[in-house]
């Protein structure tokens, strides 16, 4: 094991558990209709007309140019009421343990004290998606690359503070954020667990720490699945 997660410190700040209730019941309107739709659709392709057959067609043509049907699972499988429902807990625990290992290996070690997905920013003071997880260490602690690549940027934000972002192959982009020191510049080339910087708290920060994404074609990845990060200590 190489991390182990610690509680979320700003767990107190957390939408209620009405705010919680409300979208949990948006959340499951939306999967209902989405069923009804299914429904309908399987009624229809049983009726041999050219008016159903019509009627398929478009629905077709707009779920396949309109939807990402990856992005939806996604989507599904992350809402924590989809995942305690008992016939379909198994199914997305299957497809977790079954993912294959990336070859990534963790940028430090240390304790990962915010995970990803939606959380209430203790400074911003507003509830938003977390792309990635924040992993505590000693400020000047060593970040290593996750992987070889070429830095496609190497600068500074309002709220990431200092940053690396790393594209490696397969159409995947590491991002290394709140560093105290950056040694590489865009367009250099990297070697797995090259030093690229140190931890810091530079930006919207209030602790030292690392915050680490990794992104693949476009789409934000839970770190800790990646790199099968374990959250038993």
């Amino acid at each position: 094991m190489w991390w182990r997660r610690e509680p979320d410190p700003y767990s107190q700040y957390y939408a209620s558990s009405d705010e919680r209730s409300i979208n949990r019941f948006v959340n499951l309107q939306k999967v209902m209709i989405a069923l009804a739709i299914l429904c309908v659709m399987l009624f229809l392709k049983k009726i041999d007309l050219p008016q159903t057959s019509a009627i398929i067609t478009r629905v077709h043509r707009a779920i396949t140019y309109e939807m990402d049907l990856a992005k939806f699972l996604d989507g599904i499988k992350n809402q924590k009421f989809i995942r305690d429902i008992p016939a379909l807990k198994s199914v997305f625990e299957k497809e977790t343990s079954s993912l294959p290992s990336r070859g990534f290996i963790p940028p430090l070690t240390g304790k990962v004290t915010s995970g990803f997905g939606r959380r209430f920013h203790p400074l911003l003071k507003v509830e938003r998606m977390h792309n990635g997880i924040d992993i505590e260490e000693l400020e000047g602690t060593p970040v290593k690359a996750a992987a070889s690549g070429t830095v496609i940027q190497a600068a500074e934000d309002a709220e990431l503070g200092r940053l690396v972002k790393i594209r490696h192959e397969g159409d995947v982009v590491t991002v290394y954020a709140h560093l105290k020191d950056v040694y590489v510049k865009t367009g250099d080339r990297v070697s797995q667990g090259q030093i690229i910087g140190t931890v810091g708290k530079t930006g919207l920060a209030e602790n030292p720490h690392l915050h680490f994404e990794i992104w693949e074609k476009g789409m934000a990845q839970d770190p800790e699945k990646w790199l099968e990060i374990s959250e038993k200590p």
